[in-house]
């Protein structure tokens, strides 16, 4: 249970987004410099966990959320940075099982053989629906669609979703190709999984080169980008963005762990404390 009740019962009027960890890829994963914990995002009513990695349930507790107060779970793709934590976070929303609620949405590889949702959890929720390309799913007034089919190693979906407030775009981990920038047109949030400082033909992940030309071609009110790993770190992501904000002309923020976004005000709630030099 929150130790924070006032802020994980917060009106969900609004629609809001917190960066529980902003850090992925394996080197990341272990050294936990940024935490791997996914989102926890209140849309149109509905509270949901996307891509609850390492330290997501207990990153939510800390920073004032209740996760037995879940509404779904959605995750793009089955890899360890992304689906660390999903047995725990279905476990605290249905209260170890003892209440039927919430959706999992996941692509069907996470349920195989060789998935990462235990067989014991898939009656806990009240549905467990399996992700197709371009397909349109609903949890409660929350509408949002999937994209095509990403290039990731494993079965893997992006997606869009529909909101008051305008459209949000999360485009997840994926290697470049022709069509992808457009599968996001017309998104006024658009957040972007930045992995690699340089392209690397062996690992589909996409560069910060890379995000910053598809953001040129989609051309969002503002672009968050997040995810990153050891070598973004290590470039300094915020001094990233400055730049390709700078390029583009388009508003262009690094996300930090703990970072909650107004998707109304199209802007942090708090700045960010000034970052080591």
């Amino acid at each position: 249970m929150s130790s924070h009740p006032n802020r994980a019962e917060s009106a969900l009027s609004a629609n809001r987004l917190v960066f529980l960890g902003t850090g992925g890829a394996r080197f990341m994963l272990a050294r936990q410099l940024l935490a791997t914990a996914g989102m926890w995002v209140e849309l149109e009513g509905q509270r949901l966990s996307i891509d609850p990695g390492p330290g997501a349930l207990v990153h939510a507790v800390c920073r004032g959320f209740d996760p037995t107060t879940l509404d779904g779970v959605l995750l793009t793709h089955q890899h360890l940075d992304h689906s660390g934590d999903i047995n725990a976070v279905i476990e605290a929303m249905t209260l170890g099982g003892s209440r039927r609620r919430g959706t999992v949405f996941c692509p069907d590889d996470a349920l195989g053989p060789n998935g990462v949702v235990h067989g014991y959890l898939r009656d806990y929720p009240d549905q467990l629906v399996t992700l197709a390309p371009e397909h349109v799913y609903r949890l409660g007034a929350l509408e949002f669609t999937t994209t095509v089919r990403l290039a990731h190693g494993v079965e893997t979906y992006g997606v869009r979703v529909q909101t008051r407030d305008g459209t949000i775009g999360l485009l997840t981990d994926t290697a470049v190709f022709e069509g992808l920038a457009e599968q996001y047109m017309e998104c006024a949030v658009l957040i972007v999984h930045v992995v690699l400082l340089e392209a690397r033909d062996n690992i589909p992940h996409l560069s910060v080169r890379e995000a910053e030309e598809i953001l040129g071609i989609v051309r969002p009110e503002i672009a968050i980008l997040t995810h990153f790993g050891m070598t973004v770190w290590r470039a300094k992501p915020w001094k990233i963005a400055e730049r390709m904000a700078q390029a583009l002309g388009l508003p262009v923020i690094a996300a930090w762990d703990g970072m909650v976004f107004d998707v109304a005000a199209r802007q942090p709630l708090r700045k960010r404390k000034r970052p080591p030099a």
